[in-house]
């Protein structure tokens, strides 16, 4: 399984994302590795076909969007539907869905 994390320095809401993806794989027994990608320019964003900070991808895949819904690459900060309420990061829940369905 390939895990990607994707952030920019300037979003205050990554380090909670990357805490929530490390305590879900801890919990989960999974010994996967974390490629943690630091987009730093505009040329970054398009190579790694950003969606904002933070974003997770399991085997390529993002935890809510597909590239085919989105292709608004962007160095910007993202937002998360968590039941009804809207987080900067991932709820735990939904990446370990993402993770059980990948």
């Amino acid at each position: 399984m390939k895990i990607e994390f994707l952030y920019f320095d300037g979003c205050p809401n990554h380090e909670t994302a990357l805490t929530n993806l490390k305590e879900v794989l801890s919990e989960t027994g999974l010994k996967e590795e974390i490629d943690i990608i630091n987009i730093e320019n505009p040329e970054d964003v398009t190579k790694h076909r950003f969606l904002g900070s933070p974003s997770i991808r399991i085997n390529g895949k993002d935890l809510e969007v597909t590239e085919d819904e989105s292709t608004q690459y962007s160095m910007r900060c993202r937002r998360y539907k968590n039941g009804d309420v809207m987080e900067g990061f991932p709820s735990k829940e939904l990446i370990s869905t993402n993770l059980k369905n990948n």
